[in-house]
């Protein structure tokens, strides 16, 4: 009786999803010796790849599931407490200063990869200072 029990469990239970073959481990973080000598589009695509990560770790969710283009931060599930998760976690991985408030009302989550990307190549945008 235990053993069926046990399945019917298993049965019930959902397996996060698998990452995909050579994806980077979920608290990989950018190299910043990396990050500033590869070209704009290259951190791009290197900071949207940790971006997806973080907010699907905050939230509890598949990194391939997180839309960057889709919303609004809040549209993600992105709240102030959330939010705070982020901005402390960016603020540590990467070495930037992040404006909560411009983190909560970003028009995307590849509105902030791109602030994140700017600010790392040098260029000055809002919302993410040198820390």
């Amino acid at each position: 009786m235990t053993a069926n029990l046990t399945a019917k469990r298993a049965a019930h239970t959902r397996a996060a999803p698998k990452a995909p073959a050579g994806a980077a481990a979920p608290d990989a973080v950018p190299a910043r010796d990396v990050r500033a000598a590869v070209d704009h589009q290259d951190r791009i695509r290197e900071l949207d790849a940790y971006v997806r990560r973080l907010i699907g770790r905050v939230l509890g969710v598949a990194p391939h599931l997180v839309d960057t283009e889709g919303g609004p931060m809040n549209s993600l599930g992105i709240g102030s407490i959330a939010g705070l998760e982020l901005q402390r976690r960016m603020e540590r991985d990467l070495h930037v200063r992040v404006d909560l408030q411009r983190l909560l009302l970003a028009g995307s989550a590849a509105e902030l990869v791109d602030c994140l990307a700017g600010q790392m190549g040098g260029r000055r945008h809002t919302g993410v200072d040198p820390a």
